[in-house]
């Protein structure tokens, strides 16, 4: 899977557990809690929904990675490449 693929992916799932926000105004850079209304619950609920859609487990200390949208896109690339390594 490819990085625009799991960017499109992210983005569907972020709508999902968020569906007032608007995709083409999300800033892969900026924390999503500082651009949108994204509380505790929903990074929960964001960091459950790509556990089950990439097929890969999310630890507690690796929920930071999905704070933004850029570093979330990272720690999928990372895990699927490592998961078909190993």
């Amino acid at each position: 899977m490819d990085r625009n693929e799991i960017h499109t992916r992210l983005l569907a799932l972020l709508t999902g557990v968020a569906p007032d926000i608007d995709p083409a105004s999300v800033d892969p850079a900026r924390n999503l809690r500082d651009q949108f209304d994204f509380d505790s619950m929903d990074a929960l609920h964001f960091a459950v929904a790509v556990s089950e859609a990439f097929g890969i487990e999310i630890t507690e200390t690796d929920a930071a990675a999905l704070a933004n949208l850029a570093s979330a896109e990272q720690f999928v690339q990372r895990r699927l490449t490592g998961a078909q390594r190993a």
